[in-house]
């Protein structure tokens, strides 16, 4: 991806080149707002493109936004595609107390793990679902997955979160999300999306979220058209909207799939385990008592 700058009046005019050698005229305004679009190597209308002709328009798109607010002082960026304001609140993220963590997130991670109340293996104590999942809602319990914005105040603090957002299936490939709860009156610095996962521990459960949240800042560089730094070429969910193009587009590999073989990523969601490393080499003491299953159980799995 390239581009430069072209003019500057009553709107920013700029030129981008993509990955494919084609040339897009932009025009945006001062937020970022996109008001003209031209290009010769494509059909005009969305509808005759195929998706990966589709994809590299969008990729220019959203390369100009990105390379205006590199190059000026605008901020031309949608909030929930910028890397840099995710990044700002995984820092937020990991500062928080357990007890900031249960304040915060404390109805996400119930909501999570009521999908394990049934599971023998992961204890949930007296967890509850404090949204049942919606009566039109299609396909397993576990299809859904779960929503949150989060707030920053001045000093780059998590100051505020939404309430929860529940994503599911109306029909084959038709989804939508019902929220739950108050939001601020602003534009959040990022949302999480997660599915369920079968962490009883807060502070895991926040890694959880941090993870999520790396996933995502890769799913921006990649829908510019750009590979991420190396930090970000993580395998593993971001955006679902990003999911479905990774599932189903030829342009890209799976890089939702923690499973895929993809040079240069990797899944590395590792989160912190709530007992330490000496209790953990501890439990495979031969002359410990109790089965080393039941041990890592009790201390992962149980509430």
């Amino acid at each position: 991806m390239k581009a430069v700058i072209t003019g500057e009046s009553e709107r920013i005019g700029i030129k981008v080149q993509d990955n494919n050698g084609v040339d897009h005229g932009i025009e945006m305004e001062f937020d970022g707002e996109i008001k003209y679009h031209e290009q010769d190597g494509y059909p005009d209308k969305a509808a005759e493109r195929t998706h990966s002709e589709g994809e590299h328009v969008g990729h220019a798109r959203k390369y100009a936004q990105y390379y205006v607010a590199q190059e000026t002082d605008y901020d031309t960026i949608p909030w929930d595609i910028d890397a840099d304001r995710f990044a700002d609140v995984r820092q937020a993220l990991q500062a928080l107390s357990t007890d900031d963590i249960e304040h915060f997130f404390g109805d996400v991670l119930e909501q999570s793990l009521s999908h394990y109340r049934d599971d023998p293996d992961v204890d949930v104590g007296d967890t509850t679902r404090s949204h049942e999942l919606p009566a039109e809602m299609i396909g397993s319990d576990n299809a859904v997955r779960y929503k949150q914005e989060i707030y920053l105040d001045d000093t780059g603090a998590v100051e505020a979160v939404s309430g929860i957002g529940i994503e599911y299936y109306v029909a084959r490939g038709d989804r939508t999300t019902t929220w739950h709860g108050d939001s601020p009156d602003r534009e959040p610095d990022a949302a999480v999306d997660i599915v369920p996962a079968p962490l009883v521990d807060p502070v895991s459960f926040r890694d959880y979220l941090d993870y999520n949240l790396r996933c995502q800042i890769r799913d921006c560089y990649l829908m510019r058209g750009m590979e991420p730094p190396e930090q970000y070429r993580v395998l593993g969910h971001g955006q679902y909207r990003f999911t479905g193009k990774y599932e189903n587009f030829d342009l890209y590999p799976p890089y939702h799939d923690f499973q895929a073989d993809i040079p240069g990523y990797s899944h590395e969601f590792r989160p912190d385990l709530p007992i330490t490393w000496a209790e953990l080499r501890g439990m495979t003491d031969p002359n410990h008592s109790g089965s080393l299953y039941d041990q890592i159980k009790n201390a992962l799995f149980i509430r």
